[in-house]
């Protein structure tokens, strides 16, 4: 009887043993997929990535600027670094910085003014979410 039970705990710990990698994989891509949708303030500019490529960025964030009747004063299209400057009608100057990630990510960085507005460029943010067709997060 306590050589099945010595054979059942030994078992068990090897089990635990070669799975303990497995989970730590799972929480890994767990939080992967979390951080792409998580915005960052670094600084005055709010960046977020993107899971699409740099060409429907670009064009949902030209699209965005339009709808909020900036006006662009400088369009740089890169296929690893574009550059966008615009300026509202206020005259606060906008720049928008896109830079092309592994597996078809693109990182975003929007700045609004000298020292960055938080709620404009969230807003901004949330805009190219919309044009880019992917659910709000």
């Amino acid at each position: 009887m306590k050589k099945m039970r010595r054979w059942k705990v030994g078992a068990l710990l090897l089990v635990l043993a070669l799975s303990a990698g497995c989970v730590e994989m799972a929480l890994l891509g767990i939080g992967g997929a979390a951080a792409i949708g998580a915005y960052k303030w670094i600084e005055g500019t709010m960046e977020r990535d993107y899971p699409r490529p740099m060409d429907p960025c670009w064009y949902a964030c030209i699209a965005v600027c339009k709808s909020l009747n900036m006006r662009l004063t400088t369009e740089a299209f890169g296929p690893t670094d574009s550059r966008i400057e615009a300026m509202q009608a206020d005259g606060t100057a906008v720049k928008i910085q896109l830079v092309a990630r592994p597996n078809q990510i693109t990182t975003i960085k929007v700045r609004f003014g000298m020292w960055g507005d938080k709620d404009q460029s969230a807003y901004f943010h949330r805009r190219v979410i919309d044009r880019l067709g992917l659910p709000p997060g």
